[in-house]
Parts: structure tokens; sequence; C-alpha cells
């Protein structure tokens, strides 16, 4: 079935969309000059000159060590894509000392290519929601994205995190041209942004098989009553194992390209693996041991190690949600919880209406296979593997490649924006000033936001941890406070008075033992925050001796 891709969008639900009524020059004029705005509201945070977080030193280098020609990996978690934030610094290496050789090793300019492409992922989802919705309604997902908090937070790092979620997103949008027009040039670059995804994160490994299912239920809604003889069967399931066989062929040679063919085809039995998936594999086929493994070592020795982490919740730290702690296995719907907090209160009503909205039109089997059945897919999956399955819990950020999904589906909601009333025109742009308050008024903390369900920001902690509010992004306002306050105490090793100042993931349990700070959590309450990340207690001698007379927490 061929579908010009062109076309769509100009009768979404029987209804004649806006995309005609103003030119590409003015539609595209509009969207550049929002993402012009969500651009500077990154780079007015990046220039504020945060602190670097957790994880960005080790992917920069990594990124350093690519352009060096060493692959090798000294985390497994870093991925050739950060090359992309190296790459200023690399090339200043080649010139001369001055003002361009500065300017090119700054570390806030190896972060502004994040926020390039996050940049580039804006005007995707634009793109996209406008071929399905038409203009206007792509106008709102482009600022549903734009205008989110942790989209901004972790569009001004050097991680993956942003690259994993575009190129997913990407990857899925040129499914769907594939699907619809069955071209080699629609092919190719399904097959290119397939190959490409895997080389941000390896949750991008779960698109071969998704893509495979997609696409085998998009065309078996049309080919079902075609299936009746053996000839026809036998077409179908031969197509279905070209392109299987050509993924796979794609996969390995970008990946291999990714990681510089670094020992390519090294025995699979001389692998010394973590993972249990991986050791029962090897030791119960010992037939495969001089299967030369036709991928990079870096990269399936790189798979090993998260999924060892994945399969014991030994990940850097322990999992924490509202006040309770697990040091191995996650908590069941952590994703969910972490949304409902951290994603704003208007997007979430905007969303839920979208969806009551859609699955309350006529004709919906039709329209849901043909478009928004590729944008439902990813999000159902990685919801039900992220909360139920998914033991690495350090934050909101392993769930930003749903986000893209929802934000374009959101679009649907303002089909037809011109025949809506005043009332609902007011009642969206309501929603929209309301979240852009929300938002703006964390700025430029953006990591730790935390919608008005949290009222108190200094409560915060009671919910959530980790990269959900502190990254290691606030030393530099630490560092700030205890030199303005010589009397405060930074990370107290006993019960004691005095100002206290304790980082938030220490004080839960994070990355202490939980108990550590169990004297403060569960007896004080903090008087001060500093960029959301640490907390301040002034205790008093009395409140000491009170404690100490009616609890146990003296005598450890």
């Amino acid at each position: 079935m061929t579908i010009n891709v062109d076309n769509i969008g100009n009768n979404v639900f029987g209804k004649n969309v806006d995309s005609v009524k103003y030119s590409k020059r003015v539609q595209n004029f509009v969207a550049i000059l929002v993402i012009l705005i969500f651009a500077g509201i990154n780079i007015s945070s990046v220039r504020r000159g945060f602190s670097l977080t957790t994880d960005e030193d080790k992917h920069y280098l990594y990124g350093e060590h690519i352009l060096a020609g060493n692959p090798s990996r000294f985390n497994p978690s870093t991925m050739p894509a950060t090359a992309l934030n190296a790459l200023p610094k690399r090339i200043s290496s080649f010139l001369d000392d001055g003002r361009i050789k500065n300017i090119l090793s700054r570390y806030s300019l190896a972060r502004s290519i994040t926020i390039f492409f996050s940049c580039l992922i804006a005007y995707f989802i634009f793109c996209w929601a406008r071929l399905l919705y038409g203009f206007i309604p792509a106008l709102f997902s482009l600022v549903l994205y734009v205008l989110d908090p942790n989209i901004i937070a972790h569009s001004q790092l050097v991680t993956t995190d942003v690259y994993v979620t575009g190129s997913m997103a990407f990857a899925f949008y040129t499914l769907w041209r594939f699907a619809r027009e069955r071209t080699t040039q629609n092919g190719l670059l399904c097959l290119f942004a397939l190959g490409v995804s895997q080389l941000t994160k390896y949750t991008a490994i779960v698109l071969f098989p998704l893509f495979f299912l997609t696409l085998l239920s998009f065309d078996l809604s049309s080919w079902k009553k075609l299936l009746i003889k053996m000839e026809d069967v036998k077409h179908f399931l031969f197509r279905y194992v070209r392109y299987a066989g050509l993924a796979f062929l794609a996969l390995i040679l970008i990946i291999n390209i990714g990681f510089l063919f670094s020992r390519t085809f090294r025995y699979f039995g001389e692998y010394n693996f973590r993972s249990d998936l991986l050791k029962k594999i090897q030791s119960g086929v010992p037939v495969l041991y001089f299967f030369p493994v036709p991928v990079p070592e870096p990269y399936l020795s790189g798979l090993d190690y998260m999924s060892n982490v994945d399969e014991s919740g030994s990940a850097e730290g322990n999992n924490y949600l509202l006040g309770a702690v697990r040091t191995e296995w996650g908590f069941p719907g952590y994703y969910f919880i972490a949304s409902i907090l951290k994603v704003p209160i208007s997007t979430q009503i905007i969303l839920t209406l979208a969806i009551l909205v859609y699955f309350s039109r006529q004709g919906l089997r039709t329209f849901f296979l043909q478009d928004e059945f590729f944008l439902l897919v990813p999000v159902v999956f990685f919801s039900i593997y992220f909360n139920f399955f998914f033991n690495t819990q350090v934050g909101i950020r392993y769930y930003l490649p749903v986000f893209p999904f929802l934000y374009i589906f959101s679009g649907s909601l303002f089909v037809g924006w011109e025949m809506f009333s005043k009332v609902k025109k007011m009642i969206s742009l309501v929603l929209l000033a309301y979240r852009s308050v929300s938002v703006f008024s964390y700025h430029p903390y953006y990591l730790s936001y935390f919608n008005e369900i949290v009222w108190n920001r200094m409560d915060a902690y009671k919910y959530l941890a980790d990269s959900n509010v502190d990254w290691g992004q606030g030393k530099n306002e630490l560092d700030q406070y205890l030199s303005t306050h010589p009397g405060a105490l930074y990370h107290p090793n006993r019960v004691r008075s005095g100002r206290l100042v304790i980082r938030i993931n220490d004080l839960v349990g994070v990355t202490q033992n939980p108990e550590k700070y169990a004297w403060l959590r569960d007896n004080f309450e903090p008087v001060e925050e500093i960029a959301y990340s640490y907390l301040v207690y002034k205790i008093s001698q009395e409140e000491i001796e009170v404690l100490c007379a009616t609890t146990s927490y003296c005598d450890k």
C-alpha cells in the first residue's frame, strides 16, 4: 500500500486542517522563533556555569576517546554519540593558541551541542505533528516539548539522554514513512535511523523487535483479506525475512562504524560476561564458543555490563521512592509516579484530554493503525517495560524517550482549532500560561523541577531523589553558601547541633547508608535549600539533648 505522506494531515478524522491557511514560510518562521526561545532558555542556564553533573565528565571523555580513535570502555554507559560534544575541542587541538581555540575548548560549547541537537528534535516534532494534524496542533506539540522542564534540563548536559530521545523518535518517524510508502529512499532512511539510534544508548536496542512488530501489525491490517493462497502467505513472510535481514546488516554496520570496528569478530567464548543471560548462553551453548561476534567488543561488553546492572538493580546508589529505599530491586510504577510529580500539571491535563477526545472519535481503527499506532506503540512498550521490568531507577531521564511521542499525539487535541469556541481557546492558552509560570519558576534549576503537587520545594526529597533532584549540578552554589556561612558544617558524620548542610542524595540514603542520617531525616525539617540539591538544618543543642534522651540515635 502506498500513501503520499506529504498529503497526510489534510484530512484528519474527516476534518480539513489549518495548514493550508498559513504559508509554509509563516509556519516555519513561527516554529523557528519558538525554538530560538527554547535555545535561549538553555543557553542562559549553561552560561550560569553550573557544576558538572555526575556522569558528564565520563561521557565527555569517552567522546574525546572516540575522536582519538580509541573506543575502549572505561564506563559502560558511555556511547559514541557524545563524540559530537567533544568535536569542538578536538578541532581546537589543531589550531594555534588564540580566541577561537579558547572558545572551542570551553565546556559550555560542548553542552551547547546537546542544546542544538534538542532544537533539531523540537523542529522534528513540529514537522511530524504538522503532517498528522496541521499547523496549530503542531505548534502546541512544539510548545509542549520546549517548555518541558525535564527536556530543558537534559538538553544542557553532555550525556546521552537527549540523543536517545531524539534518535528513537526520528527512527519511528522513518518507519511510519516507510510503512506508508515502500520506496528505496524511505527504506534506506529507516535503516540508517535504526542503526544510528544504537550509538546513543542501549535502550535503543529494543527498536529492532519493536519495528518488526509495528510494521507487521500495520501490514496485517491491510493484507489479512489478501492472505488466502499459500503463495501469498509465502510472499508475505519472505518480505519480512528480507526486512529483518536488512535491518540486522544495517545495525551491524553502523554499530561497527560507531565503535571504530574495535575487536570485531572476537570469539563469543572469550568474553567474561557479567549478566546472567549471557552467562547462561555462553555456558549452555558451548558450540558458540568459537562464534565470531560481528559487533565490536566495547559494544557487547557494555551491553553485558548494563544488563547485569539492571538484573541486580546495582546501579550507582540505592533506589528511592516516596521515602522508601531499596538496595537492589526497583519500585513497580516508579516512572509513573515520577512523571506525576515532575511533569507539569497542565501537560498532564492536556495529554489526558487528548487521549479521551481521540478515543471518542469515529473511525478510530482506520486512522489509528495508519498514524497514531506509530506514536503509541513505543509509549505503551516503554511504559510497561520501565515501570515493571526495569530496575535502574535513578531518574525520570530514562523515561524521556516517550515524551516526543506523547507531545506529538497531544497535538490531536487541537485539530479544528479555528472551530473551537472562545472558551476552549482561552482554556488552552491558560493551561500553557500556567505551564510557563510553573516551569520558569525553577529557572535555572530545571533538573530539580517538581510540579505543584509538591508545593513546598524543600519537601521534594520526601518523594524522589537521585537525578530527579540532585545530580551534582549544585556544587558551585554549595561552595558559595559555605564560603558565606563559615559556621555551617557540610556532611556531618555524627549527631550534632548547629547549621548543618546535607546533600539530598546522602540524606535519603541513595548515596549513603540510609541509617546514617535517619536521626536528621526523621526528626527535623530543613529551613533552607541550596540550588534545590542541598538542605540546610538549624538544630539547637537543646533539641539534640531531647533527641538523645528520647531515642537511641546518640548511642550509635
